[in-house]
């Protein structure tokens, strides 16, 4: 079944989400946020264990090499396919696509992202197992929904039309992709129980995605051909410039909303973007107060809130339902509820 699959993991980001522990040159991805252990690492971990190493690729900005090589260790640079500048997902799946498509014909690609949380690994495994045997057999775009557990607004929805085989219950066409909804609107997809979440996962013959991008993002997958012209020659001064000049949109509104050759595998395991600091704060494991407490800190009645310090001595006192996080770098105080404006904060310190 996983003869000619590989898996490309998706890795960037601007550092905004989670300062002032991150920065650009160490976005989300690459900072040590579970149990001591960055996403990344996390991820690449989860895909050894679906495919050997030889078949796992990387796609990433040239200023996150560094940071690459050093959260996986030994990881050698002819799996890293670097941009000179990251153009969203639908520049780097057409990236990846190409350059495997060369190697095999008959490839087919496993597509994650490098920054989510993943739980109960085993049906994850079995998820994207599941979702290799579909694209194997079938010409279409396989992308993995999550079972909504709570009406969230931070997420994009997918609703599905019907199952497509009684062999394959988890298995479904789709309807349509939704961009994230207002309260009211997650409350309804709930409790409609025909729409999952976008996990931003995807499985496919990298033939078929490059059918897909040539019928829906011709202007891209032309520049991409381009650009891998230059890297052939060695110009690598063109390859930048032609790469940076490509069309900047995501592979869900460029292709994935478009194409009437979706379909969807509904994915049984815990799944989280680790998108805020409240959402981080959602996964782990709380103290009596129902505080996390991470770094060197001192708490005196403090409820409900997540509490990180690094490298700086930090006292909280009196606050409850807060995140604090202290570094050298900057300190951060906002409600939970304020978790989203984090990114703004961020922004108006990096125009500095």
């Amino acid at each position: 079944m996983t003869e000619n699959a590989y898996i490309v993991i998706m890795a960037g980001g601007k550092g905004e989400r989670f300062w002032p522990l991150s920065s650009p040159t160490l976005p989300k991805p690459f900072i040590k946020l579970i149990n001591g252990k960055s996403l990344i690492e996390l991820t690449y971990q989860r895909a050894k264990k679906i495919l050997p190493e030889n078949r796992i690729f990387f796609v990433i900005g040239e200023k996150h090499v560094n940071p690459l090589l050093q959260a996986i260790p030994g990881l050698r640079e002819e799996f890293i396919f670097s941009e000179p500048e990251g153009r969203d997902t639908a520049a780097c799946i057409g990236y990846a696509a190409l350059l495997l498509n060369e190697t095999n014909r008959n490839s087919i690609m496993v597509v994650l992202p490098a920054d989510h949380y993943i739980g109960k690994e085993d049906l994850f495994i079995n998820a994207v197992y599941r979702a290799l045997e579909v694209a194997k057999k079938r010409d279409c775009l396989v992308t993995i929904g999550i079972p909504p557990t709570r009406p969230e607004t931070g997420y994009g929805y997918i609703k599905v039309k019907a199952k497509l085989s009684d062999e394959n219950p988890s298995l479904f066409s789709v309807d349509q992709f939704i961009e994230k909804p207002s309260l009211d609107k997650a409350k309804e997809y709930v409790e409609s129980g025909d729409y999952y979440w976008n996990s931003g996962m995807f499985v496919w013959k990298t033939s078929v995605i490059l059918e897909e991008l040539e019928k829906h993002l011709p202007s891209l997958l032309d520049g991409l051909r381009k650009c891998l012209s230059y890297r052939k020659t060695g110009d690598l001064k063109a390859f930048s410039s032609n790469y940076k000049m490509l069309i900047k949109t995501s592979i869900d509104y460029g292709v994935m909303e478009k194409s009437d050759s979706v379909v969807m595998i509904k994915g049984e395991f815990i799944w989280d973007d680790v998108g805020t600091w409240s959402s981080l704060f959602r996964l782990m494991q709380k103290d009596e107060n129902s505080n996390v407490c991470l770094g060197n800190s001192c708490l005196i009645d403090v409820r409900g809130s997540f509490i990180l310090s690094e490298g700086v001595n930090l006292g909280v006192a009196g606050l409850k339902n807060v995140i604090v996080v202290a570094t050298k770098q900057g300190v951060l105080v906002c409600s939970e509820e304020y978790a989203q404006s984090v990114r703004e904060i961020a922004k108006y310190f990096f125009s500095q």
